[in-house]
């Protein structure tokens, strides 16, 4: 198995314990509120302000939709790209 295989896995199984406990916090309280995380709730604000500084607008806001996607969600699809790039890398 390749490192992208194992990324692919990993991205994965991460995505499956953000999951798991948003699930398990659901199954304890019945006033929870499920909470997407993304990019943005991880990571301070001061390592996002390049965004603002990106002077193509188009860019700028696929790049902020990117950071306020969820964050299971976006590891499930990073995991997928990973485990196509381990099949078109397998040959070399």
């Amino acid at each position: 198995m390749s490192k992208w295989v194992y990324l692919g896995g990993l991205c994965w199984v991460i995505s499956g314990v953000l999951v798991l406990f948003q699930f398990i916090g659901h199954t304890m309280r019945e006033d929870y509120d499920w909470k997407m995380m993304s990019i943005s709730d991880v990571v301070d604000y001061e390592y996002l302000s390049w965004i603002e500084k990106i002077d193509i607008a188009q860019v700028q806001t696929a790049i902020q939709s990117i950071v306020d996607f969820p964050l299971y969600l976006l590891l499930l699809i990073l995991g997928g790209i990973f485990f196509l790039l381990s099949i078109f890398h397998k040959g070399r």
